[in-house]
């Protein structure tokens, strides 16, 4: 083996090894916000603070914890290592875990002095938040924190129905939703929303439509990642479900419920609804895109109408589960 091939060689091992002491303690993965993909990510907070929603598994065998600020820093030197390994100069960054907006002002003001002082160039600092995170900081405290850097929070609305919220136990409810948009308008931090499609199940699908939609047209977010409810193998929502408490939509059904919320939106937004667990793979602006949206969604709803062709269209798109969805 030449020289060139060994350095490639280890050059490759170190990338591994920088990866896996830094990410090591999330196991087999952990989840980004789709707005944040390209983000250098750093750990601070493993699993999520409340972990008591019906329908998620992703951090059930997770303890939260907070990071040590000596641990936060050891992982931001790691990744400067790893970046500088690349040769990349990202200027944008993600607090890693379930909801990092639940640390402490002061602890957050901390962590992005950290940033800056390994990456000179810091543009802002994203992280996933429940909406009481955002509640419980003052007006004073967020504007402190867009002025440090902290922009383009993502938060897990899911629906702006209260029944639907209370059924999913996701122990906040639509005022809470929307005041935590109102605050971050208010100190002119930008913000995504996850939106989940079938939460509300076959009962309250209408009303998980309608509420969402006027919810979200009272608010200004930049971006909706509309997602599809899975039935994740840990969640408890799966005895709902065994029980027929819980009737869940088809994908098709899912799709028409998608194409609802869309067209009840009147807000200036960006549609995501790429997410692998949809139907049918969608992005584009509201209101300019909207209508060709609509019209693309109309044409695979009645393409899909039929049994035979739904079925091959499925079988299809979990054949490429690994293949990027498309867009507008």
């Amino acid at each position: 083996m030449n020289v060139l091939n060994q350095d490639i060689l280890n050059k490759k091992k170190l990338l591994i090894d920088l990866r896996q002491e830094i990410y090591g303690r999330y196991g087999f993965y952990y989840y980004v916000p789709m707005a944040e993909s390209f983000t250098v990510q750093v750990p601070v907070t493993v699993s999520c603070s409340y972990n008591k929603c019906l329908y998620c598994d992703l951090n059930a065998n997770k303890k939260f914890r907070e990071l040590s600020l000596d641990e936060i820093e050891a992982n931001i030197k790691n990744l400067k290592a790893l970046n500088d390994l690349r040769n990349n100069r990202n200027a944008r960054f993600l607090l890693a875990g379930g909801n990092p907006f639940v640390l402490s002002s002061q602890k957050l003001l901390q962590i992005a002095d950290m940033i800056r002082k390994y990456f000179s160039e810091c543009d802002y600092i994203s992280c996933f938040a429940r909406a009481d995170d955002i509640l419980r900081k003052s007006d004073d405290e967020l504007k402190i924190l867009k002025d440090a850097g902290y922009d383009r929070l993502c938060i897990g609305l899911e629906s702006g129905s209260d029944k639907v919220l209370n059924f999913q136990q996701k122990g906040l409810t639509r005022i809470d939703n929307l005041n935590a948009m109102r605050r971050l308008d208010d100190a002119n931090i930008k913000y995504s929303g996850y939106i989940m499609l079938g939460l509300g199940g076959r009962d309250l699908s209408r009303e998980h439509v309608s509420e969402t939609a006027s919810m979200l047209n009272l608010a200004r977010p930049f971006e909706l990642t509309v997602v599809t409810l899975v039935l994740f193998k840990g969640a408890r929502l799966i005895e709902k479900v065994k029980s027929h408490e819980f009737k869940r939509l088809s994908p098709y059904e899912t799709l028409k419920e998608g194409r609802d919320l869309l067209n009840n939106l009147n807000i200036s937004v960006v549609w995501n609804a790429t997410h692998k667990t949809n139907l049918f793979p969608i992005k584009g602006k509201i209101p300019e895109h909207k209508d060709l949206m609509l019209k693309r969604i109309d044409e695979v709803i009645e393409s899909l109408s039929d049994a035979d062709n739904l079925k091959q269209y499925e079988l299809k798109r979990w054949q490429n589960w690994g293949v990027e969805p498309g867009a507008v």
